[in-house]
Parts: structure tokens; sequence; C-alpha cells
């Protein structure tokens, strides 16, 4: 039987290719790579540097640079400094990439309605209580 992360993986690589799935069905993103769409996804709508996307994303900042380069040339984001640090640069979405950001969010919430309809709504919203539930261990006393 599988254990929990292997699991996880699992339903978050469906995930993925449901969404790659959409993007590739619309006229137009379609050409919006893997790697693009989760550094989106990483980014949650909201500005962000290139070293936290590369601890988020778990890559190296060369990769991040790359492919934030490539959704620069499509019109989907820009760079500008970071006015409360120096020397560092700030990723936001233009507003081709706020409305790809809603097309990204559109998505998602279909797949989560097939989801809830596949599961059932109470163990849909079993599921999310569990996965949004805090698990970390409590602090060690003393």
């Amino acid at each position: 039987m599988p254990n929990l992360k292997q699991l996880l993986i699992a339903r978050n690589e469906w995930i993925d290719s449901e969404i790659m799935r959409a993007v590739q069905r619309s006229e137009s993103f379609a050409y919006l790579s893997p790697a693009q769409s989760r550094l989106l996804a990483h980014m949650g709508g909201r500005p962000t540097s290139m070293a936290a996307l590369s601890r988020k994303l778990a890559i190296s900042r060369q990769a991040v640079h790359k492919t934030v380069g490539e959704l620069v040339r499509r019109g989907i984001l820009s760079i500008s400094d970071d006015p409360e640090r120096r020397n560092a640069k700030l990723i936001q979405y233009t507003d081709l990439g706020k409305a790809l950001n809603r097309s990204g969010a559109q998505i998602i919430a279909d797949i989560e309605k097939r989801v809830s309809r596949q599961l059932g709504d109470e163990r849909y919203r079993l599921l999310i209580e569990a996965l949004s539930a805090d698990w970390s261990p409590p602090p060690r006393q003393g």
C-alpha cells in the first residue's frame, strides 16, 4: 500500500496533468509548459522575488530566471526593482498575466468540483479539512 507521501505526489501529479490538459485546450494560453504553469502556481497571483521562487520550487535560480524570462517574453510577467531590497528584482503579473491567473483559478475550481462530485461532498469536505490542518508538532516545552 502506498504511503502518504506517495499518495499526495500521485494526486498532485493528477491535478497538474488535468490543469495542463485544460491549458492546452485553451485558445489563449495553450503554449504554457508544465514548468511555467508550476512557477505561476507558486506565485499565487502575487509579486515575488526570483530567490523566493527558487526556494519554493526547489530549483536553481538559473532555472527560475530562464522560466521567468520566457514568461516575460510572452507578456505574462514583468520584472522590476524591488523597492524594499537593493539589488533584488520583483516578478509580477502583467494585465495579460492577471487574465491567465483568473483562467487558471477557474480551471482549478472546475477540477475541485469534479473531485467533489467523485468523492461526495462530505468526503471532499473532510479531505480539505485534513489537508488544511496544522500537521507541525507543538513546540517543545523547557
